[in-house]
């Protein structure tokens, strides 16, 4: 795994993942909505009140996470690894049935590094693609269309160029009889770990490579003592969070100080509100286009 970045290392390599980019107080802030600011590296923990974005940027407030559950007076739920669990992580600690899945992946596929992206480019895209169509039966209102791997292949050879140039990223690939079918991607700041990008070609599921993935990440992780953290998205569905579990990532709710409560609740109403309601938009299209097919095959 790559050596972990230092915030300023991570400002410099990721621009793409910030709207307005600011240092104050010693510490690089981004402004998610206007005249609202967090940290860069929204992980980042902060005393109270010990900085602050401009307030030129942050007129309408700011948040950030906090060391001690009593500073904060919001939270935000993630599935981490962490303590005891990540320290003392290895393949006896598992239970049964994920031990043998582990150990049939491990035998199925072949798990390692990616060195050479250029190598398995292509591979990787059917990965995407096929990983992609299985994920649109829920329509998120986050979902990347299938479509999008095929009609705008440049643009995405293009993201996975740069994301596989940054330092502190790490990518982790399964291949099965010398096809790649899977792949981790992680990101490392500081003493915390991001699961950033775990993607699973459909066909290719009953050889484990899910689980002999996350188990060799797991594994390098736990040997870094400079490790404190592994993130792992927030909770989604059931079954995934399951999985997660199994691999004794828990449920985790991240304190936050936010220095405007009421401005934070309704801007996480708005955006629920918003989620909502671009899914029904998905999926009234999709009926749509469930109706148009089933006429045409009539």
């Amino acid at each position: 795994m790559k050596r972990a970045l230092s915030e300023q290392e991570y400002v410099e390599q990721n621009p793409q993942f910030f709207r307005r980019l600011h240092q104050h107080d010693g510490i690089w802030w981004d402004q998610i909505y206007p005249g609202y600011a967090r940290p860069a590296f929204k992980f980042k923990a902060l005393a109270p009140k010990t900085a602050r974005p401009a307030w030129s940027e942050a007129w309408l407030g700011y948040s950030h996470c906090v060391a001690e559950p009593g500073w904060g007076n919001a939270a935000v739920p993630y599935m981490v690894l962490e303590g005891e669990n990540l320290r003392e992580f290895n393949l006896a600690r598992l239970g049964t049935l994920k031990r043998n899945r582990v150990r049939k992946g491990l035998k199925q596929c072949e798990v390692k590094e990616v060195s050479d992206l250029e190598s398995c480019l292509e591979e990787a895209r059917e990965v995407c693609a096929s990983h992609s169509m299985r994920g649109a039966a829920t329509r998120h209102a986050h979902h990347v269309s299938p479509s999008f791997f095929i009609e705008q292949a440049e643009t995405w050879r293009k993201q996975m160029r740069r994301d596989f140039a940054c330092r502190g990223r790490s990518w982790f690939g399964a291949w099965r009889e010398g096809r790649l079918v899977g792949y981790v991607a992680t990101l490392r700041v500081e003493d915390v770990l991001l699961i950033e990008k775990v993607k699973l070609h459909t066909e290719f599921l009953p050889f484990c490579p899910s689980d002999a993935l996350y188990f060799h990440v797991l594994s390098d992780a736990a040997g870094d003592v400079a490790c404190r953290r592994i993130f792992n998205s927030a909770p989604q569905r059931p079954g995934l969070d399951r999985f997660k579990e199994l691999f004794f990532f828990k449920p985790t709710s991240i304190p936050l100080y936010v220095s405007n409560p009421a401005f934070y609740r309704l801007a996480m109403r708005t955006m629920a509100l918003r989620e909502k309601w671009v899914a029904a938009l998905r999926n009234r299209g999709a009926s749509r286009a469930d109706e148009t097919d089933g006429e045409g095959k009539s």
